[in-house]
């Protein structure tokens, strides 16, 4: 059970695309029901929010296979590796506690708005 969980956060991608993809599909299917599909102001604009989510998962997880089989030490050094003893070492969290505070923080907000606008931008371009 414990390998199970680790194998599943370590690769969200798995689980994280088809959740959103069923998620989109059933609120569609729900909304239909409802009868919600067309109208000025109606909730159905939550679908393509959850297509977009969606496409920008595949995506992220798209990139992070090409950089396993591209740049493989550089994904080594992301998501860490295995040593000879069996433990796992991540050389960038090591290095992301030598960093400031601010430094953290500037990081961060950088890639939860990079994340965040190319979500916006794929949701415009499927409305």
């Amino acid at each position: 059970m414990k390998r199970l969980k680790y194998f599943l956060q370590l690769f969200d991608g798995i689980w994280s695309v088809p959740l959103a993809f069923f998620g989109f599909w059933g609120l569609g299917v729900a909304l239909s029901l409802l009868g919600m599909a067309t109208g000025t102001y109606d909730i159905s604009f939550i679908q393509p929010l959850l297509l977009s989510a969606a496409v920008v998962i595949g995506a992220a997880n798209i990139a992070l296979g090409g950089i396993y089989f591209s740049f493989r030490g550089l994904y080594r050094f992301l998501y860490g590796q295995k040593r000879q003893d069996g433990t796992r070492v991540n050389y960038s969290k090591l290095k992301w506690k030598n960093l400031q505070s601010w430094q953290q923080f500037a990081i961060s907000l950088l890639v939860f708005f990079s994340f965040f606008w190319a979500v916006v931008i794929v949701y415009l371009k499927l409305v």
